[in-house]
């Protein structure tokens, strides 16, 4: 963490400078149904160091499904805000099908506050080069990897989001006492004017140490951190955050679109004439039960991707990021359309089990009819 020396409360009129700080910008992608991490990184011309896990305090708290791969992609320049770095340029595979693509980017110092606010504006809009870098290189990836995913098909949805990470600050303080200054909380929504209270509750903080702070948001979050390990950990979970949401908005998109192609399959089944006994919702019924066992199992997957046991710090990091990123939100949207299909394939299979017994009814009738006539005529 921080380490201060002598240290004084922070006054409200004047803020510290940054003299050391990281900024990364990511973009996520789903690119397929599932990628095998296995046999993505035999694809790769120089295969990248798989993790296992995250070299932090209480790392064995944390558990990760399946570690996602991390491939080095080189440098690429970066103009943000005025501000002209080499970025380090590097892609995360995940076995849900998603691909996160960063820029991590060493800053100049000293930065004020109001550089921050520019640089977390430029961040939600970024420069027509840059998105053209991530795209190329998400493109390059993906014809890398194709062999390893699973029913490839790249969403529209795209999640952006920016991470800044003060490693220090000066003069010293406690970086604690930054979590409700006005003007560090509106830099990190990109303003540079006082929000009202209303914005600034847009605002999430948490602090585990008095010397170190997170700030988080929906377009991104600031880290006081002077701890390598506990910053790459933090901002790895924020990720995994990201890319919940970009997964679950994924299958929300998917279900908006399949259920119209559901009812309209339902309304010309009902329009068209069948034999008796003959299942007219048949190949509907399997499809729907095939859709809802998909998304169901998908979203299994994305609940138990991480879990955070014992450290509580990270498990409210998590559950802030989800908060604060409306991730419960969209999942609530997705339980909604799947308990519409489930009701639907009730609702058909209601429908057909009704058929096939008024037909039996009918066939007995006939029988009947049939038993008498003969009976007569002999």
């Amino acid at each position: 963490m921080i380490t201060t020396t002598n240290t004084q409360p922070v006054a409200a009129s004047r803020l510290p400078a940054i003299a050391s700080a990281v900024l990364t910008i990511y973009q996520f992608f789903d690119i397929g149904d599932a990628i095998d991490l296995d046999l993505a990184q035999r694809c790769l011309s120089n295969p990248s160091e798989r993790r296992v896990r995250l070299r932090t305090r209480q790392s064995e708290s944390i558990r990760i499904a399946q570690p996602p791969l991390r491939v080095e992609l080189g440098t690429v320049p970066v103009a943000l805000a005025d501000h002209h770095h080499p970025g380090a340029l590097r892609a995360v595979v995940y076995d849900l099908g998603a691909v996160e693509i960063a820029i991590e980017v060493r800053l100049s110092a000293p930065l004020s506050w109001e550089d921050v606010a520019d640089l977390f504006a430029a961040a939600q809009d970024l420069p027509a080069d840059i998105t053209g870098r991530i795209a190329a290189a998400l493109d390059d990836l993906e014809t890398l990897i194709r062999p390893a995913i699973s029913r490839p098909q790249r969403s529209p949805v795209v999640e952006d989001y920016c991470v800044l990470i003060v490693e220090r600050l000066d003069p010293p303080c406690r970086a604690a006492e930054l979590a409700d200054h006005p003007t560090v909380r509106a830099a990190l929504l990109g303003e540079r004017r006082t929000l009202s209270a209303d914005a600034s509750r847009l605002v999430t903080a948490l602090s585990y140490y008095p010397d170190d702070l997170a700030l988080l948001s929906w377009n991104g979050a600031l880290l006081i951190e002077s701890d390598a390990a506990a910053a790459a950990t933090a901002a790895d979970i924020l990720a995994f955050a990201n890319v919940e949401l970009l997964l679950v908005r994924s299958y929300d998109a998917a279900l908006d679109a399949r259920l119209p192609e559901v009812y309209r399959r339902i309304a010309q089944a009902q329009r068209r004439f069948t034999m008796p006994l003959v299942r007219r919702y048949s190949q509907l019924l399997s499809d729907v039960q095939r859709l809802v066992a998909e998304v169901t199992e998908v979203t299994e997957q994305i609940d138990n991707a991480l879990k955070v046991t014992d450290d509580v710090y990270w498990n409210r990091l998590y559950t802030a990021a989800l908060s604060v990123l409306r991730v419960r939100v969209w999942r609530e949207g997705v339980d909604h359309k799947l308990a519409l299909l489930r009701e639907t394939y009730a609702m058909l299979h209601a429908d057909a089990d009704s058929e096939r017994a008024a037909a039996l009814e009918w066939a007995i009738v006939l029988l009947i009819v049939f038993e008498i006539v003969m009976a007569l005529l002999g």
